[in-house]
């Protein structure tokens, strides 16, 4: 587990790298968890937050609030994600792939808060497998857990 828990975290670094190619630098306003409608968390992200976490009261709420699968965020009876401080991201620094990508790539060019800096510069993307190193994504975070599940191409991509 700890061996595929640092792959996780080797491929965010790498994933990093590559959206530093957009020459954009986030605005820090936290709009993007304010206003996203959907949020999708694997069960080996969720594994990864949860060791990395030492609030067992966040983690729980966490764990309610996205029940490892695509959710409302502010429609849902949970509010907003517990890990949302003020404007910032409380799990920044091991924040989910959907939250890292959200911004960079903008799902069919309409789901951008309106002060987002990527706003009119995201790449538009209509499916997952469009989104940055997608493939090595799954291929990573696949079977881990009883929830992980293959992406079902019906369902909505989550922006974020």
């Amino acid at each position: 587990m700890d061996l595929l828990l640092k792959k996780l975290n080797c491929f965010y670094e790498k994933l990093d790298l590559h959206l530093q190619s957009s020459k954009r630098d986030c605005g820090v306003c936290g709009e993007c968890c304010k206003v996203t409608s959907v949020l999708r968390v694997y069960p080996l992200e969720m594994e990864n937050i949860r060791r990395l976490v030492k609030n067992g009261v966040k983690m729980k709420r966490f764990r309610d609030f996205t029940g490892n699968q695509v959710v409302d965020i502010w429609g849902g009876p949970s509010g907003h994600c517990p890990f949302q401080e003020g404007d910032l991201c409380g799990i920044y620094a091991f924040r989910p792939y959907q939250c890292r990508v959200y911004g960079h790539f903008d799902y069919q060019g309409r789901s951008l808060p309106g002060r987002c800096v990527y706003r009119g510069h995201a790449t538009r993307y209509t499916r997952r497998e469009e989104l940055p190193l997608y493939d090595e994504f799954n291929r990573l975070t696949k079977g881990y857990g009883e929830a992980a599940q293959p992406d079902d191409p019906n369902t909505n991509p989550p922006p974020g």
